[in-house]
């Protein structure tokens, strides 16, 4: 198959494949790479490599002594590194951050004291340091330091957490008063006052105490309502979702042809604003350099998390979790595996798809990840165990099972190997019908993410075996964590040489597949110096199957880790519903674009900014718009020049008239004046208000005039803005608003 990136700039291309894999400027893992190619390439057996069918080619890379001496070399000296616990840093970390509250410098103070939290080894583990209950008195610490920033949840989560870590039995008495404290603060006073009364009993004989006590019961007011947390308005798929693809709108439909594989396109017609797609990742990873400040889980920002505070690894303290039910979330999964390691896969210099191309075996676990490599790899056929597979157009008709009940059945039935829950004959309990395991769910998923493209026949022999390297490498790590503790000794090497292939194949399915995920940065004002931080990268099922073009049609901001995409502008039933990868033809001309694309997603752009060739938006200028042609089939347009009005459709030959452009023209000043509107209310800071503005102008300037139209396309952006601010946001105080111009 020819290589359409060899053709356009081969070095490049082959620099953007590989900062996928890793980084080119830090850690061991590149010049590792680079050796065992330079072993590869004698005897010409890289060549012979490249013409290995997919199924064999690990295979082949094992028989190969050189390579796999080469390999063990560097394998056999692979052992945990990762930042360990450690008592005594917590314990001084505890009593900087106590100093710290001293001073008044509570900011100071809790950030030193989740340190102190973070580095506690579990209870029990050091009794030299602490008694072995670091951990009690670092959350006992950050708790009054939350009540005195007025954090009461937050205080109450951790004195909680604190007595279920062995706070000593000498200070009950503290600990209710100060829970007492907390719930009065949260306005919660019978809470309060039950509280200040089992602290009353454990104070003993300090009638001192007790009179101060007496004095915080006395000063309840039960007048007070408990405080709501903030109601975030929830968003939905425009028109409901679609039965078989629940997180794609039903004006969506996928369809299918040869040359551009699986895509979305519109089934009924979209206006500008739809919501038409929320996604959930199959699996994503958080950038290590956030590792610090952000929720290894869910991506949420540490920091402003009102209502609880940072929540520790039981094993490592080089990550955190938003809560307790994110951080079991990912023990029990994940995490447990690559925990040990994540200080080599740092200094490996990794990229973060090669940490998901890990992530989607860990978090599957041994037998739901072998299962996925049984149904999923190397099978050119569209397997039945997932529905929306069948509910794509253009597909032969063979392939689509005629009832969506037959279809559920079969996707059930092919998780019968997964658990020895299931029966002997391969049904599954109702129970489990209604409420799939975490498992389960994954292997219903897998089937749309093992069908993406992975360009595996375009892929050089050099690449290729990088990959393998790399999964390699990570197989290796997993075999020193319990990963295949459950395996039996005489299936063991099959089932590591499998799980090396599924890394593989996900390590080439990243590559093109892939998004990065965002939060937008703000000062006080919404949009002033306001700017998109990458923070993560998952792949999502769906979301994966909108092709690129260079003048999308949607806008993409993120809620948590879930993907959202929003119509920035109207589309007919059958127009293509596009993503932009990442070259949009308003900031980079269709060189550049056509280079970019073809040297990182190895495909050649023939959208319409392409094909005619649009200008960047510095480019344009105040000119004339172009209108359509008023048969409403009609693609064709025509420049608004009054003094060259074509007499008909050089396409259809309809009439245009010149009463007609009249009508056209005013219509896109009516436009043009809704667009300053919306503009000004992005200056207000009424983001929804500007969304209705926005849209109802970019809706009715299609009906007249066709693009490129820089008003208009300014316009779309700042829907872009406005839609990015429902989704994952965090002010920054140091952002500061530069002074209007008067």
């Amino acid at each position: 198959m020819s290589r359409i990136y060899e053709d356009v700039d081969p070095a490049f291309a082959a620099k953007c494949s590989n900062i996928t894999l890793c980084s080119s400027t830090v850690g061991f893992f590149k010049n590792f790479s680079d050796e065992i190619i330079s072993i590869a390439e004698e005897d010409n057996w890289l060549q012979s490599f490249e013409k290995v069918e997919d199924m064999q080619k690990v295979t082949a890379v094992m028989e190969n002594k050189m390579i796999m001496d080469g390999l063990q070399e560097v394998f056999s000296r692979i052992q945990p590194l990762y930042r360990s616990k450690d008592a005594k840093i917590s314990q001084e970390k505890r009593k900087e951050a106590e100093a710290a509250l001293k001073q008044g410098d509570f900011t100071k103070s809790l950030a030193l004291a989740s340190q102190a939290v973070l580095r506690s080894p579990m209870t029990g583990t050091d009794e030299v340091v602490d008694r072995g209950v670091s951990l009690a008195l670092a959350l006992w610490l950050r708790s009054e330091v939350l009540l005195r920033l007025n954090k009461f949840q937050a205080a109450l989560e951790d004195l909680k957490l604190a007595l279920k870590e062995r706070l000593p039995a000498r200070m009950r008495a503290q600990y209710y008063w100060r829970m007492g404290h907390c719930y009065k603060g949260a306005q919660e006073p019978t809470r309060a006052k039950v509280s200040y009364e089992l602290a009353g009993r454990l104070l003993g004989n300090d009638e001192k105490a007790k009179d101060q006590l007496q004095q915080d019961i006395e000063s309840l007011d039960y007048s007070v309502q408990p405080k709501q947390p903030p109601d975030k308005t929830g968003i939905s798929l425009s028109g409901g979702a679609k039965q078989s693809m629940p997180s794609l709108s039903k004006l969506l439909k996928i369809t299918e042809d040869e040359t551009k594989g699986r895509f979305t396109v519109a089934n009924s017609a979209v206006k500008t604003g739809d919501v038409l797609l929320i996604d959930s990742p199959y699996a994503a990873c958080l950038l290590n350099d956030f590792y610090g400040t952000h929720c290894l889980h869910c991506f949420k920002r540490l920091g402003d998390c009102e209502d609880r505070a940072p929540v520790w690894c039981p094993k490592c303290s080089g990550v955190a979790f938003c809560s307790v039910q994110c951080r079991d979330a990912a023990v029990s999964t994940y995490h447990t595996y690559e925990c040990p390691f994540l200080g080599l896969f740092i200094g490996s210099g990794m990229s973060v798809l090669s940490h998901i191309a890990l992530r989607m075996v860990t978090q599957a676990g041994l037998d739901t990840s072998l299962t996925i490599h049984s149904k999923h790899l190397f099978n050119n056929v569209k397997t039945v165990e997932s529905v929306a597979l069948n509910d794509i157009e253009g597909m032969p008709k063979k392939s689509k099972l005629k009832s969506r009940k037959e279809r559920l059945n079969r996707s059930k039935k092919g998780l019968d190997t997964l658990s020895d829950k299931n029966s002997k004959d391969g049904e599954i309990d109702s129970k489990s019908d209604e409420n799939p395991n975490y498992q389960e769910q994954l292997l219903l998923r897998a089937a749309q993410i093992y069908s993406l493209c992975t360009h595996s026949r375009q892929r050089k022999g050099d690449d290729y075996l990088k990959r393998i390297v790399m999964a390699m490498f990570l197989t290796e790590c997993l075999k020193k964590t319990d990963y295949f503790k459950n395996c039996e000794e005489t299936k063991l090497q099959k089932a590591e040489q499998s799980i090396c292939e599924l890394i593989v194949c996900n390590l080439q399915l990243l590559q093109f597949n892939a998004h990065e995920i965002y939060e937008t940065v703000r000062g006080q004002h919404m949009f002033v110096g306001s700017k998109p931080v990458y923070t993560a990268v998952g792949i999502y099922p769906t979301g994966a199957l909108f092709n690129h073009e260079c003048y999308p049609a949607v806008a993409r901001y993120f809620d948590g880790s879930n993907i959202v995409l929003r119509a920035i502008r109207p589309l007919a039933p059958g127009e293509v519903v596009s993503e932009n990868y990442g070259p949009h033809f308003l900031m980079r001309n269709l060189k550049e674009r056509q280079r970019s694309l073809a040297c990182r997603y190895w495909f050649k752009c023939d959208c319409t900014a392409c094909r005619e060739d649009w200008p960047t938006l510095k480019q344009m200028n105040m000119s004339a718009p172009f209108l359509r042609c008023p048969n409403i089939d009609c693609s064709w347009k025509f420049i608004a020049n009054p003094k060259s009005l074509p007499n008909k459709c050089s396409k259809c030959s309809v009439t245009i008239e010149r009463n007609l452009v009249k009508v056209y023209l005013d219509t896109v000043e009516r436009c043009l004046s809704k667009y300053q509107d919306g503009a000004k209310l992005m200056d207000e800071q009424r983001p929804l208000e500007a969304i209705d503005y926005l849209c109802e102008a970019v809706d009715l300037y299609h009906e007249v005039a066709r693009m490129p139209h820089r008003e208009t396309h300014i316009a779309q952006e700042s829907l872009r803005s406005c839609f990015a601010t429902m989704g994952n946001v965090h002010i920054a105080k140091e952002i500061a608003v530069p002074e209007k111009k008067t």
